[in-house]
């Protein structure tokens, strides 16, 4: 008779534990591809911090109101002005979807990341923690000009411009372009992140880019610095994203082993693959 036909509990107790750590490997390999680790880098580090600097554009000794049913039961009763008392920063739209997309995406592979919200006017000289700066404010700016490897400029009128190869990426009407960039502070060693556009379509359209397609990224990119930017037909929103430039190019064999995955994010990124 065969070895299991033997009915021995040993014997196939350990074979069904063996499949349930060979699944519960899988699935975890699944939520935790390495390739996504190696890229967020020290954000995927248990226990670790980060800032995340917004656009603030609260200004002080100004007054903001809004408008509200007098009755909330019956909102055709007609409108009344509230004024908001103490209100300490006030964030864009866009610029909130975008932090929501990255928390989600950092959170998702390090659940125990603490992380703060400032604003990049009072946060500029903050190089104590990993800093991820959305949208186009002086945080993001300084992270540009004083991290390493310097991969883009931006310019006016709006525009980036990639320093290896001078190549410019200029909004116009209808046509937005956002920016992914990772690099590191040269004194502290942090981790520095910018994801912002030439307006709030192109913030909106990066950050939504890198959460949806990190793990292609990964693959390509490795664990080093990089910039990617993407040109946004405001028209269509995201779903007009398409992958510009990415610096630095990647290595031979990441070509080699993933340039149906480089096409993709080239051509028709959001087309199912």
């Amino acid at each position: 008779m065969g070895f299991l036909s033997d009915s021995n509990p040993l014997a196939i107790g350990g074979i069904a534990l063996l499949a349930v750590l060979l699944l519960a490997l899988a699935l975890w390999y699944w939520r935790t591809d390495p390739s996504v680790r190696l890229l967020l880098g020290s954000l995927a580090t248990r226990d670790s911090t980060a800032a995340f600097f917004l656009r603030g554009l609260f200004v002080p000794n100004n007054e903001l109101f809004s408008k509200s049913p007098e009755d909330p039961r019956n909102p055709a009763s007609g409108l009344t002005v509230l004024k908001w008392p103490k209100t300490p920063e006030l964030y864009t739209v866009p610029d909130v979807r975008a932090v929501a997309e990255l928390q989600q995406l950092v959170l998702a592979t390090n659940s125990r990341l603490s992380f703060s919200l400032m604003s990049g006017e009072t946060g500029r000289q903050t190089w104590s923690e990993d800093a991820i700066a959305i949208g186009p404010h002086y945080k993001s700016l300084q992270i540009l000009d004083a991290c390493e490897p310097k991969l883009v400029q931006v310019r006016q009128p709006p525009a980036f411009r990639t320093v290896q190869s001078s190549e410019l990426f200029e909004a116009k009407e209808g046509h937005d372009f956002g920016l992914i960039y990772k690099g590191y502070h040269p004194a502290s060693h942090r981790t520095c992140w910018v994801v912002m556009g030439l307006s709030d379509s192109g913030t909106a359209a990066a950050a939504h880019f890198i959460h949806a397609h990190i793990k292609s990224l990964a693959r390509l990119i490795g664990g080093g610095a990089f910039a990617a930017i993407i040109s946004v037909d405001t028209a269509k929103g995201w779903e007009g994203t398409v992958l510009k430039t990415l610096q630095p190019k990647p290595t031979w064999w990441r070509r080699l082993l993933y340039g149906k995955r480089l096409k993709h994010l080239t051509t028709t990124p959001w087309a199912p693959v």
